[in-house]
């Protein structure tokens, strides 16, 4: 599904990711795990397209994203962003932030498709309430239907349980955990929380300093 090749990044002359390499399969939910300015978040922003890479490459789909020469637009990558702020639209009810990046579809497609993730995040009863009027966990439901509905090859979650209480942290990492599962959406979610990484992913990326130290499942990650 996707591939990342010996990617190098910089901030000016201060290099943030060195060497990077992984890759995603199909219907496959890993994490970048790590502490604070390891390269966790420069390397999701790389994969979406907000950030350059000086070499290496990223592939999806077989697919070049970017080298050091390609760099493919982030609206043209078919990969949905979950923002660590949610980043919904204020003056935007539940329905029409979801209906945002289906705004192309026929009117009997977008219904459809509102009406399946409406359902799926449980949150048909307040559809017509605007994002002020919803509690935090509600907010990252709509964020994430709205991630959702384009129907991205791809899904990229920057620490988007981070500003939540934390046992409703772990009850949304579970729901959409099993949401991705259910619609065999691959995706990666960026965190700093162990406990975090080891519930919702797949295979565990452990970052630090910009380099990738171990990549496993959360078993053997643990006991290794």
């Amino acid at each position: 599904m996707l591939k990342v090749d010996s990617i190098h990044c910089d901030y000016g002359d201060q290099p943030v990711l060195e060497d990077l390499s992984f890759h995603l399969n199909p219907g496959e939910i890993v994490c970048l795990l790590g502490p604070s300015g390891c390269g966790k978040t420069t390397a999701l922003r790389a994969i979406a397209g907000f950030q350059l890479i000086k070499s290496g490459e990223i592939q999806l789909q077989d697919k070049l994203l970017s080298s050091s020469t390609v760099h493919v637009e982030p609206d043209q990558r078919a990969i949905g962003m979950v923002f660590q702020d949610y980043a919904l639209f204020p003056h935007l009810t539940v329905e029409q932030n979801i209906r945002f990046g289906i705004r192309k579809f026929t009117a009997h497609k977008q219904r459809e498709v509102l009406k399946g993730l409406l359902k799926l995040i449980k949150l048909e009863q307040i559809a017509e309430r605007f994002p002020h009027e919803l509690s935090g966990g509600q907010q990252q439901r709509v964020a994430l239907a709205r991630a959702l509905a384009p129907a991205p090859k791809l899904l990229l979650l920057d620490e988007p349980f981070s500003n939540l209480d934390i046992d409703l942290r772990r009850h949304l990492n579970i729901e959409i955990r099993d949401i991705l599962k259910d619609y065999g959406i691959s995706a990666i979610l960026v965190t700093h929380d162990q406990e975090e990484a080891f519930a919702f992913g797949d295979q565990i990326g452990l970052l630090a300093e910009g380099r990738l130290q171990q990549w496993d499942t959360p078993f053997n990650l643990y006991h290794e």
